[in-house]
């Protein structure tokens, strides 16, 4: 019998901030956040936009682009201030499944990770 797959998302952090202040380069390096796509389905569309926003924008890979299972992405953010952390991200797979995530901080994590998650 098949077990059903869900793709899930976690935030991981790789390092452990060592101070409180967000205007900090080592804390906030949103030029090295990353996104991974650890689940069996190729991310076909992935948007990001800073949570004030009401709107999601362009899909941030661009057209003919995918993050394969397995694969990741390095982000590029178009503003590049370090007061600006939050960011709501919505991945859209393959087999039509659309994953939301509110409020990730991209200051003090390096990469958001989805994968599948087995119930």
């Amino acid at each position: 019998m098949f077990q059903t797959m869900q793709k899930a998302l976690i935030a991981s952090a790789l390092s452990v901030p060592v101070g409180l202040s967000l205007t900090s380069t080592a804390l906030a390096a949103k030029d090295n956040f990353e996104v991974r796509n650890n689940t069996g389905v190729v991310l076909e569309y992935l948007y990001m936009s800073e949570s004030s926003l009401p709107e999601w924008g362009d899909d941030t890979l661009g057209a003919n682009q995918v993050i394969n299972p397995g694969g990741s992405v390095r982000m590029d953010f178009a503003n590049p201030s370090p007061q600006v952390c939050f960011y709501d991200i919505l991945a859209i797979f393959a087999d039509g499944d659309r994953v939301e995530a509110k409020q990730v901080d991209v200051c003090d994590y390096d990469y958001y990770q989805f994968y599948d998650e087995v119930r």
